[in-house]
């Protein structure tokens, strides 16, 4: 007897920084944070954010998009100048203890019954938050 199919709905995924780096490009005055984290929600797969300022004080806004073979998802984030400053920051003084994030999207996800991915075509989501937690000394 074949055991049914349990499959979960989520809107939230949850990563465990693996690596950041800042990224500065003199010639145009720019930076960046790339981050690239390990999924927990998601069975098998690594996410890899960009982070970067955004000199306004508009609200955050960021995209998600998870390519048909969902080995690495992408994140494109922009952040008000003084959060994105504080991340660098924080990052850099507890860059030996792993910290976390928690992404919330527009968007449902389905999960099989082994936490894996299913789409059947590259998907795009809004990112409606993200949350980190960060060790502190």
């Amino acid at each position: 007897m074949t055991k049914p199919e349990f499959f979960e709905h989520i809107d939230t995924i949850e990563m465990r920084i693996r690596g950041a780096e800042q990224q500065i490009q003199s010639w145009a005055g720019t930076e960046s944070l790339l981050i690239t984290l390990s999924l927990i929600t998601i069975a098998r797969g690594t996410c890899l954010m960009v982070i970067n300022p955004n000199d306004s004080e508009i609200s955050p806004n960021g995209q998600l998009h998870i390519p048909l073979n969902r080995n690495v998802i992408e994140a494109s984030v922009e952040i008000p100048r003084r959060h994105f400053d504080k991340l660098i920051k924080q990052i850099a003084r507890t860059a030996e203890r792993a910290g976390t994030a928690k992404m919330i999207l527009n968007t449902t996800l389905v999960l099989d019954s082994n936490g894996c991915l299913i789409i059947e075509e590259p998907t795009d989501a809004s990112i409606t938050s993200l949350n980190w937690s960060l060790t502190l000394k």
